[in-house]
């Protein structure tokens, strides 16, 4: 078998989400449509992160096996993307060890949370962007509240209540925001995420800087494990899934 690793750009309005379900779109269902035209096999595409309906891809990646190279590995991406939407694209695919899994080989997956902090709605940010207007956003403010953030901590307060996992305790490397111009950006780096996780942590660091909430307020909804505690969960189109780390 070859086991076959591709990095994946999305537009991601359109689609349900990231995982197959039945009589909807979907970004998996979509590659999975294109694998099964090339290659003619019913095959098992294994994400490295679960995005939700409205959220997009810079960088996602996932891996598939398949009993034969009918097309060589150079070429695999061109293929996939003549059968594919346009609101999908393939960047590059690789062939991998038999023992990589996207999803069970990732140390640590990135999100950039995008937010558009002017005067006027702009309809080309309207997909792709929080449009947020309610005051000047105090990235600096942020960056002292995110400190609470990184760690392994359980982060009950910051999923969504349909979250199925057993366990809520999570690591995260970083979170920061930086300023260009009117578009703050927010990178969360994490070993995994729950769900709704990135935007509740993002809505809830906006809202905070809004509010003017204590510096160690972030550390206080930590410890209830109660999510609501924190705040507001922020859109999924300002959502990217940025990339994910490997280290062998």
């Amino acid at each position: 078998m070859f086991n076959i690793k591709i990095i994946i750009q999305y537009d991601g309005t359109d689609f349900c989400g990231w995982q197959i379900q039945p009589n909807l779109r979907t970004v998996q269902g979509e590659i999975y449509k294109a694998v099964q035209k090339i290659y003619s096999e019913k095959i098992t595409i294994y994400g490295c992160g679960r995005t939700d309906a409205g959220v997009h891809a810079l960088g996602q990646v996932a891996n598939f096996r398949v009993p034969k190279m009918l097309v060589p590995i150079e070429r695999v991406h061109i293929a996939l993307n003549s059968c594919l939407p346009k609101d999908i694209r393939i960047i590059s695919a690789e062939i991998m060890p038999e023992n990589f899994n996207a999803r069970v080989s990732a140390n640590f997956r990135e999100y950039l949370y995008i937010v558009y902090n002017g005067d006027i709605s702009y309809p080309f940010y309207e997909r792709y962007a929080w449009f947020y207007r309610k005051n000047i956003i105090n990235e600096k403010l942020i960056n002292e509240y995110a400190k609470y953030l990184i760690g392994e901590h359980n982060f009950t307060s910051f999923c969504s209540t349909e979250d199925e996992n057993d366990s809520k305790f999570r690591y995260i490397e970083r979170v920061f925001a930086i300023r260009k111009k009117d578009i703050v950006y927010l990178v969360i780096r994490g070993n995994a995420f729950l769900h709704n996780m990135v935007r509740i942590m993002v809505g809830t660091l906006i809202e905070g800087q809004r509010k003017n909430k204590p510096i160690d307020f972030i550390e206080e909804i930590i410890k209830e494990e109660d999510r609501t505690k924190a705040l507001v969960t922020a859109p999924a189109h300002g959502l990217y899934f940025r990339k994910a780390f490997f280290v062998n």
